[in-house]
């Protein structure tokens, strides 16, 4: 009856006019799943291997979440160790589900959830959100006007909120030990920050960085790798006698002025101008920032090679990628993973790696070496990493993935396959387009695109996964 009230007075079933369907945002789409559902243990890796490696709550094939069936998404929120999902939808509303344990989900507790939920505070009549990062156990989200609110775990100051302060810990051979009076943010604040408007923001498993529309890049949280780019990893000894070193977090993000420059030969450091900064990204424990010259600088922890700084020293500082001074070294942008770096290169069709996927193969590139896996699938546009493999989206819609460590269903290719390292197409998504792809500890988001007839056929193919039954129960 109302399909027909409908089209008598020239509307389609589905809003349309006419027959033609109202024009919807080409940035938005539908939101795709796969991955572990465990979520209470999926920040605990033996045991989720030990108990969940079969379990019935992973979800090995894309599929449509119940309560985003018919919700638009704008953003996805992306972080290499992160236990939880947060997304935008196009009012700028964020919905978060996940490990909560430390309260990263922002709705005011610690209860995990299977079900995505609206974070209070966002969306209309509050702060329209455009981009979130997520670390492992905090999340980090910029707002509309430029401002940052963080919600989660903050002991070393990764929420940028709080002081660091000296307190004593009890128990045998008591030290007094740095850490911030501000142990969990439950619902999202506003962080201790008074510069410019921010830009971009980004976070590793325990720090996060941001870029103001100056194009200055500031930190804040655990220093233990030097991944805050301060010159310091904040170590201290936290005893009298001869204990475990302990290192000082940052709670006030830190401006980034200076960079350095190693020499290759002497190993010598001299300083440097850092110029303005178009792009930042975070990996687990390391960073790097990109100029509008094509300049990167890399800082953080350098084990494997992450860095491209020819050894496995951690960079206190930003470091000029000087192996990279040459015409064709010029880089359009910059991806940090687990243990690598992705780097684009302005020449089309070259793309640089340094790092490696798999530790395990020691096949490290200590400096940038030209990278074919991933252009080879074509020109891409955006990418999510998991510690040992990553999800990629070409220009044309399409999605490869490679993945060698454990996996729980985040290939979307089927049950407990995984890759070799090289990417293969994922075939359950060949007749989509895909727009977006965020990626967590052992999930995957997609948004695919759904502006067309063609799209919402093929939307039809995806099943629709509904965990409300088996939701996790508040405490009483």
């Amino acid at each position: 009856m109302e399909k027909r009230a409908a089209e008598e007075n020239g509307h389609g079933a589905n809003g349309d006019t006419n027959g033609k369907r109202a024009k919807l945002d080409p940035d938005c789409g539908r939101l795709l799943f796969c991955g572990t559902t465990e979520w209470e243990k999926v920040l605990k890796p033996g045991v989720l291997k030990t108990e969940h490696n079969w379990s019935k709550n992973n979800i090995y094939e894309p599929m449509i979440l119940a309560a985003l069936k018919d919700v638009r998404i704008r953003h996805l929120g992306g972080g290499i160790e992160a236990g939880h999902c947060v997304v935008v939808d196009e009012t700028g509303q964020a919905w978060s589900w996940g490990n909560n344990e430390s309260g990263q989900l922002g709705h005011g507790d610690t209860r995990h959830r299977r079900v995505p939920t609206p974070i209070k505070g966002t969306g209309p009549g509050g702060e329209t959100i455009v981009i979130v990062a997520l670390g492992s156990m905090h999340t980090v989200m910029l707002t509309a006007k430029g401002e940052v609110m963080t919600c989660g775990h903050n002991e070393d100051g990764r929420c940028g909120k709080g002081d660091m302060k000296t307190k004593k810990v009890p128990g045998k051979g008591a030290e007094d030990v740095e850490i911030c009076n501000v142990d969990k943010i439950l619902r999202p604040e506003k962080i201790n920050y008074e510069g410019p408007p921010v830009v971009q923001v980004c976070a590793g498993t325990d720090f996060s960085v941001l870029m103001d529309v100056t194009g200055t890049v500031w930190t804040f949280g655990s220093q233990e790798f030097g991944q805050c780019g301060t010159g310091s990893d904040g170590a201290y000894n936290a005893a009298n006698a001869s204990v475990k070193m302990k290192y000082a977090g940052i709670s006030v993000p830190y401006k980034i002025t200076r960079a350095v420059e190693k020499d290759p030969k002497t190993k010598k450091l001299k300083s440097m101008n850092i110029g303005k900064i178009k792009m930042i990204s975070a990996g687990a424990h390391h960073c790097a920032a990109l100029d509008g010259a094509g300049r990167v600088f890399m800082w953080g922890s350098g084990s494997y090679g992450r860095t491209g700084l020819g050894d496995t020293l951690d960079a206190l500082s930003p470091t000029f990628l000087s192996s990279l001074d040459h015409p064709r070294g010029k880089v359009e942008s910059v991806y940090c993973g687990y243990m690598m770096t992705v780097m684009p290169a302005q020449t089309a069709g070259i793309m640089y790696m340094c790092g490696l996927l798999d530790n395990v193969k020691k096949e490290a590139n200590m400096t940038p070496k030209p990278y074919f896996d991933i252009i080879d699938q074509g020109a891409f546009k955006d990418i999510g990493f998991w510690q040992k493999g990553f999800s990629v989206v070409t220009e044309e819609g399409g999605v490869a993935v490679a993945n060698t460590g454990n996996t729980y269903g985040e290939l979307g290719m089927g049950e407990r396959i995984r890759t070799q390292g090289q990417p293969k197409k994922l075939k359950n998504l060949e007749y989509a387009n895909i727009l977006k792809v965020g990626t967590g500890a052992h999930h995957a988001l997609y948004i695919i695109r759904d502006t067309e007839e063609d799209d919402l056929e093929e939307l039809e193919e995806y099943d629709v996964l509904d965990q409300e039954a088996i939701e996790y129960k508040a405490a009483e």
